[in-house]
């Protein structure tokens, strides 16, 4: 018998199964509606986007406003001053007064003397209009303009103090036409279309995420160990490429994984009975030295077949059903006492929980034998509970896993180094503990304790949970 060729056989058929199998540890993806998400950062951007052009369109009409009443408030100003001066050269300088008299009414341009201004009170500041329309005058006349804003309530007038054919004045220039409508309706056109423009843009943000957040569930879902369903094509047609090349990498996956399970299967089946043939047909031999190494050998062979079995019944979900912890954990550690292991079981709590109880079983059994083969005994098995979950712990006093190997250790057919080779196992075992927990939506934990050795703990919730599994040392 040839067991390392057998054995090699049986890995490079496993190896198979390893991408596929490593799908469970990849990191998930979420797409939530809050500000870290895509759905909020699209939106955030739009909304940005949208307040900024209307700040600056409000801004805009502002500034055009302003010039267009600039400019007319300006020729109106050079117009009445060049009818005055032509009015006023023609008058003798005793008759201006009355003429000015005559010629100045509210409502209207007014020329009045200087002295004028001591009867009025003004205003401390002055629009920027009148300031504007003072330096560009005091440009074109090549002399300072003085510039005076008086408000008494609707009545609002604008006086620059000017040079008219060879004496002073003050220019009154009413600025009721000149300073336009209240800007509330544009205010309020502005945040109309604006809100309608933030209705857009979080409904195109939505149909942009929406796609894209079911394709994160789906991925959850395939990396949790399940076959989720065909995602319905919708949004850009990036997304809707991506969308349908996601349903077929499923559908691949899927294929490939149940030709898998029926290759392992029917392997391990066709291999299960020439194993039981020689092992039979050696126990008839007679007695030689060589005998109890080969019944060793083919005994090894018997447990690789079997971690090959439970490998395959690992991605299969069982049916879920109410399970006692207490009673599972008792019966897995009564068969290995029976078998002469030294381990005890202690119950502190009697947890309660939908689960498939065959892959309870099985994972519970793998730990144990991985404490008994990479440990030392004693082993010591906890049943505990804490926060809505079940604490399962097995305890040995060995030197356990180092932390930067514990990851690798749940990888299929991963061994540590000192072990490969020498301890009749396939790299399994952690593997298919891994599995199970991620069906059953709870966690797995290295912990090494104060009190020495190494311990393996699983927590699961007392109800079943979708959730992802989580992998941590403390």
């Amino acid at each position: 018998m040839n067991k390392p060729f057998v054995e090699g056989a049986l890995r490079r058929v496993g190896t198979a199964t390893l991408a596929a199998a490593r799908l469970g540890s990849l990191p998930s993806v979420r797409f939530s509606p809050a500000g870290g998400g895509l759905f909020g950062r699209i939106a955030l951007l739009l909304v940005a986007a949208v307040l900024a052009s209307q700040a600056f369109t409000l801004w805009l009409t502002v500034r055009q406003r302003e010039d267009l009443l600039a400019e007319q408030l300006y020729a109106q100003v050079v117009d009445t001053l060049a009818d005055l001066e032509g009015m006023l050269d023609t008058i003798p300088r005793d008759d201006r007064t009355a003429f000015l008299g005559s010629y100045n009414r509210p409502g209207l341009p007014q020329l009045l003397p200087l002295d004028a201004a001591r009867r009025f009170a003004f205003n401390a500041q002055v629009p920027r209009l009148g300031m504007q329309l003072a330096g560009r005058l005091a440009a074109n006349l090549s002399e300072p303009v003085e510039v005076r804003w008086r408000q008494v309530g609707e009545r609002r007038e604008l006086w620059l103090a000017v040079q008219v054919v060879d004496a002073r004045y003050w220019l009154v220039m009413p600025l009721g036409r000149f300073l336009g409508p209240p800007l509330s309706p544009t205010l309020i056109a502005s945040a109309v279309v604006a809100f309608v423009a933030l209705l857009a843009a979080f409904a195109l943000a939505w149909r942009v995420t929406r796609p894209l957040s079911k394709l994160a569930d789906a991925s959850r879902e395939l990396g949790a160990g399940g076959t989720p369903a065909p995602i319905e094509p919708a949004g850009p047609r990036e997304i809707r490429a991506f969308t349908a090349q996601f349903n077929r990498m499923v559908a691949h996956l899927d294929v490939a994984a149940s030709e898998r399970r029926l290759m392992l299967a029917g392997l391990s089946h066709d291999l299960r009975t020439p194993l039981t043939r020689l092992k039979l047909t050696l126990e008839l031999q007679p007695d030689n030295p060589d005998r109890p190494d080969m019944l060793a050998d083919i005994d090894e062979l018997s447990r690789i077949v079997n971690q090959f079995i439970d490998f395959a019944r690992s991605e299969e979900g069982g049916r879920m059903e109410p399970v006692t912890l207490a009673e599972l954990a008792d019966s897995v550690v009564a068969r290995f006492v029976r078998g002469g292991l030294a381990v005890r079981f202690e119950r502190e709590a009697e947890p309660e929980l939908l689960a498939d109880a065959l892959a309870l079983e099985r994972m519970l059994s793998n730990l144990i034998d991985n404490a008994r083969r990479y440990g030392a005994t004693p082993i010591t098995v906890t049943l505990a509970e804490g926060a809505g979950m079940a604490e399962l712990t097995v305890h040995d006093r060995g030197r356990g896993i180092p932390p930067g190997a514990r990851e690798a250790a749940l990888a299929p057919f991963e061994r540590l180094a000192p072990q490969r080779g020498h301890d009749g196992g396939s790299g399994l075992g952690l593997a298919i503990v891994s599995r199970v927990v991620q069906q059953h939506g709870g966690m797995l934990l290295f912990i090494d304790p104060p009190q020495g050795g190494f311990a393996i703990r699983v927590r699961l919730p007392l109800g079943r949970a979708p959730s992802p599994p989580a992998l941590s040392s403390s």
